[in-house]
């Protein structure tokens, strides 16, 4: 079930969950992909947020930063598996944020 949640709520969930992911990808360094952290799609006024969901490698371009997207599985089976991080909906709206309930009792 979605839930609304404060802002304060969901900022601290969303700190632990990237936490998990940057934990992660400081162990998986050496294959040059990275689980991307967030990532936000905007659709009909609304944000969709989704944590550590996507594969990324980055490549450097005329001196800057480019990520390259890989899919949703892990791209190079050898790796450690990633983090448990729930396929959870993410909303924010012009209400606030939306979440679902499932993430609120993990992180009490």
């Amino acid at each position: 079930m979605l839930v609304k949640v404060p802002e304060k709520i969901f900022d601290e969930i969303l700190r632990k969950l990237k936490i998990q992911v940057y934990e992660y990808n400081s162990k998986i360094k050496e294959y040059g992909v990275y689980l991307k952290p967030y990532h936000i799609v905007y659709k009909n006024g609304k944000q969709y947020i989704y944590i550590g969901k996507y594969w990324y490698k980055l490549e450097k371009k005329e001196g800057k930063l480019k990520w390259i997207y890989l899919g949703k599985k892990k791209p190079i089976e050898k790796m450690p598996d990633p983090p448990a991080i729930p396929d959870y909906t993410i909303i924010r709206d012009v209400e606030g944020y939306v979440i679902d309930e499932k993430v609120l009792n993990e992180f009490k």
